[in-house]
């Protein structure tokens, strides 16, 4: 009896363990299922701040405020999670962060005019960064 009772923990732990998770694309065109409405994951990453030379205000610099955060879906299925990806965010903070600040250290005399120009240079700079990191991932087309 206690032998049979170890075997089937045994088994049902290795049948566990031997269980992936697939993560699939959400259907285009077809009623979706609650899981596959909305984005999969998000990260949201550190502010970062940066003073910059601002034309036509009181000050000649003015501190602009950068959040950003990344929406992760996948592409095609896969046997990794939408979470796999989001530590990887995680991990390129830092990275994203120190690329946001050089880009913006280099921007002369902004207006406020400027800003959804700027906030789209921005964009490109970070996303830069996350597809660098997922190029060196395997599964990063996923």
């Amino acid at each position: 009896m206690h032998r049979s009772i170890i075997f089937g923990f045994i088994a049902s732990a290795s049948t566990s363990l031997l269980c992936g998770c697939i993560t699939s694309p959400a259907p285009e065109g077809a009623a979706y299922s609650a899981y596959a409405v909305g984005d999969r994951t998000r990260v949201a990453l550190d502010e970062v701040v940066v003073s910059l030379p601002m034309k036509a205000t009181a000050q000649p610099y003015q501190n602009l405020h950068v959040g950003l955060a990344a929406t992760i879906n996948p592409v095609k299925t896969t046997l990794h999670d939408p979470y796999t990806v989001s530590g990887i965010i995680q991990r390129l903070d830092a990275r994203i962060g120190a690329r946001v600040v050089e880009f913006l250290t280099g921007v002369k005399g902004q207006s406020l005019d400027d800003m959804p120009l700027l906030r789209a240079q921005i964009a490109r700079a970070a996303q830069a960064v996350v597809d660098e990191g997922m190029h060196r991932w395997q599964h990063g087309s996923d």
